[in-house]
Parts: C-alpha cells; sequence; structure tokens
C-alpha cells in the first residue's frame, strides 16, 4: 500500500473531535477505522478497507447485506495494490 492514510488518518480525526466544543468535557480517547481487510494477492497481505452495502430488493422483507472492498484509498485516492 502507497498511503498511510489507514496508519495517520485515526489520530488526524481524534485530534480533530477534541477541537470541537462538545469533546471539551470529555476528550475523544482513540480513534479506529471498523472496517479494515486484510487481501492477499500474488502472496503478499496489505491492509484495505471496506464498506458494508445493505440493498434493498423487491419482494424482500429485510435488506440484503454485501460487502464492498476499496481499490482505491477513498482518502486520498491512491490505489492500494498496482495488480488489483
Amino acid at each position: 500500500m502507497a498511503c498511510k492514510c489507514i496508519d495517520e488518518l485515526p489520530a488526524k480525526i481524534m485530534a480533530h473531535c477534541n477541537q470541537q466544543k462538545e469533546y471539551q468535557a470529555k476528550p475523544v480517547l482513540d480513534a479506529s477505522f471498523k472496517d479494515i481487510v486484510f487481501p492477499i494477492i500474488n502472496g503478499e497481505m496489505f491492509d484495505a478497507l471496506k464498506a458494508d452495502v445493505l440493498l434493498i430488493v423487491d419482494g424482500r422483507r429485510t435488506p440484503k447485506k454485501t460487502t464492498m472492498t476499496f481499490v482505491y484509498c477513498p482518502f486520498c485516492g491512491v490505489k492500494y495494490q498496482e495488480d488489483v
């Protein structure tokens, strides 16, 4: 992975939140991404973000859940792995 967003952004998010008025009395102590996956391509493992998508399907009572793994970093646009 060429970018460092997954490693660096949680600290930036935490700092941004702690600058807001609502967190002055009780500051945010930690921030992290919930959905990080570790795909393996050609024997190399790397980290990427994923998102759950809820699909409303005609005739189905409950939404169908599917997963989308990002090929590009949603924050900076850098491709996670060249051969993906």
